[in-house]
Formats: structure tokens, C-alpha cells, sequence
């Protein structure tokens, strides 16, 4: 029995010639399995809607670009200057944030797929959306070189969307920018505006106060008969004339008393006699001035010139059809060489049996 089995295992031994030509014995089989993947591979290949790909390269902005937002900013004023960097770093990282892929994809892509309600189910649809959708860096990282890349079958709307993209985003970030720079001279106004309120109750204060020691002194003049202003002569009258301002000034006479009362009483506003209220105005001036400056700035530059896509970059055709070809043969190379191997194994199992039945 032991020596049937070994006669079986020894029939059964693979070779390379023996492959070859189970192989070639069924090369219509593999011959047809390959025709088989190649055709059904082609078909899927010429027959799936192509894919375009158009990429927008972006770059930072000049100092030139930036300039108007930096408009009254540097050391004659409290607002800091704005640098290229930190207006570019903002470009990108709304260029990257979720908010203006949602916002693209709600206005624009939905729209074109015939969606016209927002709040709808579209998880899918967006999740599709943003594989299709790449922002990403371009050669070394301090060159600040990226690209947007946008993939649709129709080129003439990759090309157009991924330049809209682009466009809101920077459209998104100038007024970003803008209202930041706006609110920061605001709060400084504001901060002036306090100091100028200030000034201008403590200068009314002052004047109400005056107003009150010329009335007394004014009282004392009349009651003493003086109607004009008394002049010193004489060794110490610059001592006696001072004293008219410290303390005494019922002896400028009830004549000037009155005329500087009424004048006082008669003022419209404290504000040419304020002193520094003049300057603070002109800082608050300033800043409302910037407050409504329309700042016209390009927060990045289109690098190189933005082509339509001729070529789709997928499916790719050749590829797959010669995969389809490849995976057709090994296939039917399989099929072919099982069939021997069973077909053998079922011989040598009959030979087998047969001989134990002769010796018997």
C-alpha cells in the first residue's frame, strides 16, 4: 500500500516542462481569458467618464501688494505695520479651513449637480467633493510656493471652479484683514475719544470754577466802590499786581470783573483753551480716517498662467487595459494548469487502483 502511495506522490511531481506544456495544451483557454480581461478592461476604460485635473499655483503677495493696508501704521502711531507673512499666512490658512470648502461646495458645486437646497442630506456628496478638492505646498516651504488642485470631468469647469476657489478665498481673507485692521484703529479712536470727553468735563470744570471766583471777586469790588482796575507803582507793585491773580482779584475793578464773566458765560466751547485736546482730535481724526479707508490689496499672486486641461489624468487607459491583460493571463494560466493537475491526479488515482486489483 505504502508503495502505491509513493507511486502516486511521484506521478504528481510538478516540473517546468511539464507546466509549460499543460500550459500550451489549454493555450486557447488562456488565449481566451486574456482576450476576456483585455475587452472588459478596455470597455470600462474608453466607456468610464474621464477625469481633468486643473491645479491654480499660488505665490505670497509683494510689499507692494500690502501696501494700502498699512496705510498710517509705523512708529508715528500706535498700529503696528503688517507683513507680507503674516497676510499670506491668513491666505492659507483659509485656503486649507473646512469653513470655505463648505461655503464652495454649498454655493457652487451643489448648485451644478442640481441641488438646490443646502440643508439637504449630502455627506456623500461632500466627502467626494473634498478627495476632489487639494490645497498643497509646491517645492521647499520658505519658497511658499502651493497649488490648488480641482478635479471635474468637464475641463472648461475644473479650470473655472478652481479659479473661483481661489478667488473667494482671497476675497475672503481681504476682508478679513480689512475689518481687522478697521476694528484695531476703532478701539484706538474709541480709547481717544474717552481722553478727549475727559479733557473737555475737566476744562468745563475749570471754567465753571472761574466763574464762580470772579463772581466773588466781583461782589467784593462792587461792595468797595472799585470800578477800575487799581495800578501799583512804586517799589513791589509786581508783587501787588500778582496778587490781583492769587487772591485779590476784586482790585482789577467790577468793570474788568464783569467783562470776563460775561465773556465766560457767553463761550460756546472750552476747546481752543484745552490744552492738548487739539492733538488728541487730530490722533482720533486719524483713525477715523482709517476706519473708513477702502483698502484695495491682493493677499497672494497667481503663479504662471492657468491652462485648460486637455488630457485627463484618469481612468488611465493603457494601464488598464494591460493590467486587464496581464490579470486575464495569469488567470487562465491558473485555470489551465488546475485542470491538468486534477486531470493527472484523477489518472494517477485510477492507475493506482487498478494495479492494486491486478496483484489481488
Amino acid at each position: 500500500m505504502q508503495n502505491s502511495n509513493n507511486t502516486i506522490n511521484s506521478s504528481v511531481e510538478i516540473d517546468l516542462f511539464e507546466v509549460v506544456g499543460a500550459v500550451w495544451n489549454r493555450k486557447w483557454l488562456v488565449v481566451g481569458m486574456t482576450l476576456a480581461f483585455g475587452v472588459a478592461a478596455a470597455l470600462y476604460a474608453f466607456l468610464s467618464t474621464p477625469v481633468y485635473e486643473s491645479k491654480y499655483y499660488i505665490s505670497p503677495p509683494t510689499v507692494n501688494d500690502i501696501a494700502n493696508l498699512n496705510f498710517g501704521r509705523g512708529n508715528a502711531s500706535d498700529l503696528k505695520p503688517i507683513s507680507v507673512d503674516q497676510v499670506y499666512k491668513a491666505f492659507l490658512r483659509n485656503l486649507q479651513s473646512e469653513s470655505q470648502r463648505r461655503a464652495f461646495f454649498e454655493s457652487t458645486y451643489l448648485p451644478a449637480l442640481g441641488v438646490r437646497d443646502p440643508q439637504s442630506p449630502s455627506g456623500a456628496l461632500y466627502d467626494s467633493f473634498s478627495k476632489k478638492l487639494t490645497v498643497a505646498s509646491v517645492g521647499k516651504e520658505e519658497d511658499g510656493r502651493w497649488s490648488v488642485s480641482l478635479q471635474d470631468s468637464s475641463p472648461e469647469r475644473a479650470m473655472q471652479w478652481v479659479e473661483f476657489y481661489v478667488s473667494q478665498v482671497g476675497e475672503s481673507t481681504t476682508r478679513e484683514l480689512t475689518q481687522n485692521a478697521k476694528k484695531e484703529a476703532t478701539v484706538l479712536r474709541r480709547g481717544l475719544q474717552l481722553e478727549i470727553e475727559t479733557l473737555r468735563e475737566s476744562s468745563h470744570n475749570v471754567r465753571q470754577d472761574t466763574i464762580s471766583r470772579i463772581r466773588e471777586a466781583l461782589a467784593i469790588a462792587k461792595s468797595s466802590g472799585l470800578e477800575n482796575t487799581v495800578v501799583f507803582s512804586g517799589s513791589g507793585s509786581d508783587k501787588l499786581a500778582g496778587s490781583m491773580l492769587e487772591g485779590n482779584s476784586y482790585l482789577r475793578g467790577s468793570k474788568a470783573l464783569e467783562a470776563e464773566l460775561k465773556n465766560l458765560e457767553n463761550r460756546g466751547s472750552d476747546d481752543p483753551f484745552t490744552p492738548g485736546l487739539r492733538k488728541l482730535q487730530k490722533r482720533a481724526d486719524f483713525y477715523k480716517q482709517v476706519e473708513a479707508e477702502k483698502f484695495d490689496i491682493a493677499v497672494y499672486r497667481h503663479d504662471g498662467v492657468l491652462d485648460l486641461p486637455v488630457s485627463p489624468i484618469k481612468p488611465k487607459k493603457v494601464l488598464i487595459v494591460f493590467l486587464g491583460l496581464i490579470i486575464g493571463g495569469l488567470l487562465g494560466c491558473a485555470i489551465a494548469l488546475l485542470q491538468h493537475f486534477v486531470f493527472k491526479r484523477k489518472n494517477a488515482e485510477s492507475s493506482a487502483t487498478l494495479g492494486a486489483n491486478g496483484s489481488l
